[in-house]
C-alpha cells in the first residue's frame, strides 16, 4: 500500500468510488483557494483550486487528510463564437498541504 511505503497519494474521485464521491461533494467546504488564469491558443482557462482538511462527514479512507476541488472555466474562441464550458473535479490526498 502507498501509505505503508512512506509515500503520499493524490487520486481523482470519479464514479469508481461513488459513496466517497458523494460524501466529498456534499461536505466539501473550501479552506484555502488558489486561482490561476491561462491565456493562449484561442482560449482562456480559469482554475480555482480549493482544499478542505475538515473530514467531518467523509467516510474513512486510508491515509486521507486533504480533499481537493478544482473548478475550471474554459472559453474557446473559434470563428467569432465563444464557447464556454465549466467543470468541477474532486481529488483525495494523503498530503497535508495548502492550495
Amino acid at each position: 500500500m502507498i501509505i505503508n511505503s512512506g509515500n503520499d497519494y493524490v487520486a481523482a474521485l470519479k464514479g469508481n468510488q461513488p459513496n466517497l464521491f458523494i460524501d466529498v461533494k456534499a461536505n466539501f467546504i473550501p479552506e484555502f483557494t488558489y486561482e490561476q488564469i491561462n491565456k493562449g491558443h484561442g482560449r482562456i482557462e480559469k482554475r480555482h483550486v480549493s482544499i478542505c482538511q475538515n473530514l467531518d462527514g467523509i467516510r474513512s479512507w486510508p491515509g486521507l487528510s486533504t480533499l481537493i476541488q478544482v473548478k475550471s472555466e474554459r472559453q474557446v474562441f473559434t470563428h467569432n463564437v465563444i464557447e464556454v464550458t465549466h467543470e468541477t473535479r474532486y481529488y483525495i490526498s494523503s498530503l497535508n498541504e495548502t492550495a
